[in-house]
């Protein structure tokens, strides 16, 4: 079910991402991190913030919610609803958890890419999935009209470009698309918040100038590029690699293996993923992700310490 498992990703991105924020308070100071007041707000931002914006969007659209694999949710079996509450907790506390151990470690931008991480995993997941039409049933809201029918494939966007380009507007004034309006209304001036807060403080405790509207404006800017540019950027490579790959080795048009028209190549389609993740991730780690790389340039205002000067701070006068 892949929203489901869209959630478990992005709770590890929200955690690893405070962790970065975070971190560098909690390497510098003899403190155990989970007595520490940064874990107790990060445990209440994933409990009381993050957990029910998912489940507001489960209880109101299932369907969609887990990528169209359930008609209802009383169609859905106990025990997902409570590991999908579960996980969105527990799976942000391992973040939070893998980015404060690699914080501790020095490894900074390390510790950003853990949290890119998540969000990889999140996008991947929506652009390609398990069949290669993650894209397509992100795109299909059957909550649109009463009566509408269950998801088949390319019922989201016909599996063509122009379709999906109608489908993304479609979407943005669907049902779905206000409950996540609503969600993001919940979610992200807290995150944001917290983010800036914490690194703000460790920053002027290392002896730099920071202001809210000369940092600030930086800190999202970089942050909002790690999501959208290295995150959904790497996705959609590695998306592109695992598709062409698999038509390669003779699995068929994924619209066409969903209707049945085409044999389901279930091994060639293992096989595409098994060796085309590795290969697109190393072409993104040589040419994206390495250290002093792109990547690097554009997380630089969070990887204070990787390099002489972060942008979106001022150097002190002692500094200087």
């Amino acid at each position: 079910m892949n929203m489901v498992q869209v959630d478990v990703f992005w709770a590890y991105g929200l955690g690893a991402s405070l962790a970065v924020a975070a971190g560098r308070q909690l390497a510098t100071r003899k403190a155990r991190p989970f007595e520490s007041r940064y874990f107790v707000w990060t445990i209440l931002f994933l409990a009381l913030v993050w957990a029910p914006t998912g489940m507001l969007l489960l209880l109101r659209h299932p369907s969609w919610e887990t990528m169209q694999a359930a008609d209802t949710l009383a169609s859905m079996p106990p025990w997902l609803v409570l590991g999908f509450g579960l996980t969105n907790v527990t799976q942000g506390i391992v973040g939070f958890w893998t980015g404060l151990l690699l914080m501790r470690r020095g490894s900074v931008y390390l510790a950003n890419l853990n949290w890119i991480a998540g969000y990889f995993g999140m996008f991947f997941i929506l652009v390609y999935g398990w069949d290669g039409l993650g894209y397509d049933r992100f795109f299909y809201d059957r909550d649109q009209f009463a009566g509408a029918p269950a998801w088949t494939a390319g019922a989201g966007t016909g599996g063509t470009i122009l379709g999906t380009v109608a489908a993304a507007w479609r979407f943005l004034f669907s049902g779905v698309a206000l409950t996540l309006y609503i969600d993001g209304l919940l979610l992200i001036p807290p995150l944001a918040a917290l983010m800036y807060l914490w690194h703000a403080e460790a920053l002027r405790d290392a002896g730099h100038r920071v202001t809210f509207w000369g940092s600030g404006p930086i800190w999202l800017s970089s942050y909002l590029c790690g999501i959208f540019v290295v995150g959904l950027g790497s996705a959609l490579v590695c998306a592109g690699v695992v598709n062409y790959l698999g038509a390669a080795l003779g699995v068929g048009e994924h619209i066409a293996r969903g209707l049945g028209q085409v044999p389901p190549a279930t091994a060639m389609h293992v096989c595409s993923y098994i060796l085309g993740l590795p290969l697109a991730l190393g072409l993104l780690w040589f040419t994206l992700l390495k250290p002093g790389g792109i990547a690097h340039r554009l997380l630089s205002p969070w990887c204070v310490g990787d390099q002489p000067r972060a942008m979106g701070t001022v150097p002190s006068p002692a500094a200087s």
